[in-house]
């Protein structure tokens, strides 16, 4: 894997400079708090101590991006806390600096509290799975939303959320999409990241989140993650009526042992569906979910807004 990529979960260097420089702006523009003190959360202390260790050791970013096999733009992210970094990353630190099982520490504390208990679940098998078959009905899927969409629909929230909350979150969603990022320089069935496949009905795409603006930019990015080797996004059109899930959002994470479960989500709560006769159930009407939907080259012309 090239240098400008990141170890698991790659995108491109320029893609996820340009995606933390996006957050941290449109987070200040509308007040959101940006975490600049140490102190201020494990997220802050994580950053600053990776910075000391770097500094204090006569490194810059682009040697520690070599060591550990990271993009200069994810160490940058990581030093200001616009990102969540992950366990091997951290490892890959303690083992540069010397410091034992600090950072690894470290990153499990921040880890813990970014992420709701019942939440942090399904991130654990999103990063593990195989494959991902997605169904959603009101909205875009978070793996595939815009940092403006998906403030959008964070802002709605409630009870209201605080602006740090709204910040953390937003990191969050960003740093979990980076699962969907390929090497490019590997051949399509060495490609290590999973396999995804989002269903989305229509109306998810008429709904206004925020302006027209954020929902154009909003099908740009799903016409350009639609190009992408292990990604499939499918469309089903108003006109066909009900569909056999009626609206209800799920979605089907295989592992790579071929076990699968279910992840269904409340407001407030999320439950899990684990009984082989019932995940059966789900993949039978994600069959016929997709059977209903337009191809892959139809959903394309759709998003932007030719003729089917």
């Amino acid at each position: 894997m090239s240098r400008c990529q990141l170890r698991s979960g790659a995108i491109y260097a320029n893609r996820a400079d340009n995606l933390t420089c996006r957050i941290w702006r449109s987070c200040v523009e509308s007040g959101v708090a940006v975490a600049s003190d140490p102190y201020s959360s494990p997220l802050a202390f994580f950053a600053e101590k990776l910075k000391r260790l770097r500094e204090s050791a006569g490194m810059t970013q682009a040697e520690v991006a070599e060591h550990t096999n990271y993009a200069l733009s994810t160490v940058s992210a990581y030093e200001k806390s616009r990102r969540i970094p992950p366990l091997d990353f951290a490892v890959a630190v303690d083992e540069l600096f010397g410091t034992g099982e600090e950072l690894a520490e470290l990153q499990k504390l921040v880890e813990s509290v970014s992420l709701v208990p019942w939440f942090r679940d399904r991130v654990e098998v999103e990063r593990k799975a195989r494959e991902i078959q997605e169904y959603e009905s009101y909205q875009v899927p978070g793996l595939l939303q815009t940092e403006d969409y998906a403030k959008a629909i964070m802002s709605v929230t409630r009870p209201k959320i605080s602006a740090d909350e709204l910040y953390r979150a937003l990191v969050l969603r960003m740093t979990r999409q980076d699962i969907l990022g390929v090497d490019h320089e590997l051949p399509v069935d060495q490609v290590q990241t999973p396999r995804y496949w989002a269903v989305i009905d229509e109306s998810a795409l008429l709904r206004t989140v925020g302006n027209p603006e954020i929902m154009q930019a909003q099908r740009d990015h799903l016409v350009e993650m639609a190009q992408q080797p292990n990604v499939t996004i499918q469309i089903i059109p108003n006109q066909k009526g009900p569909t056999s899930a009626y609206g209800r959002a799920f979605t089907i994470l295989v592992s790579h042992n071929n076990s699968s479960v279910v992840y269904l989500e409340d407001p407030n709560s999320a439950h899990y569906v684990r009984d082989k006769d019932d995940v059966n159930r789900y993949s039978l009407i994600f069959d016929h979910l997709r059977a209903s939907a337009l191809d892959d080259e139809q959903t394309l012309r759709m998003l932007r807004g030719e003729d089917i």
